[in-house]
């Protein structure tokens, strides 16, 4: 896996799968949540239709997830610079070459 920019190319190293893969769960979690919300606001706005309690419980279901991906990518990062600072450095230069942090965006907010 690589990401680039004009100066260097940084490529992910074994020890980061686990962290790149929870990074990519927190995005997908919160591309859930934002989706979600989205469908919410258009149904507000479109029929002035405000969210029913089964609404309010997935939309709370999906915040909760991602709060959950959040904790656990910080860990897994937390995890990875106490073993292997030259990963987590790597990890983040990588990240940072995404350009706006996400590895793919479908909703803007």
């Amino acid at each position: 896996m690589d990401a680039s920019n004009n100066e260097e190319t940084v490529a992910l190293d074994e020890a980061c799968q686990d962290a790149w893969q929870a990074y990519n769960a927190m995005f997908d979690s919160k591309q859930c949540h934002y989706e979600f919300l989205e469908i919410l606001e258009n149904k507000k706005k479109k029929f002035n239709l405000s969210p029913t309690q089964e609404d309010q419980e997935k939309l709370a279901q999906f915040l909760s997830d991602h709060d959950h991906q959040v904790k656990r990518f910080t860990q897994l990062a937390q995890e990875l610079k106490a073993s292997s600072p030259e990963s987590h450095l790597l990890l983040f230069k990588f990240i940072a070459q995404l350009g706006d942090g996400e590895p793919n965006k479908k909703t803007q907010h």
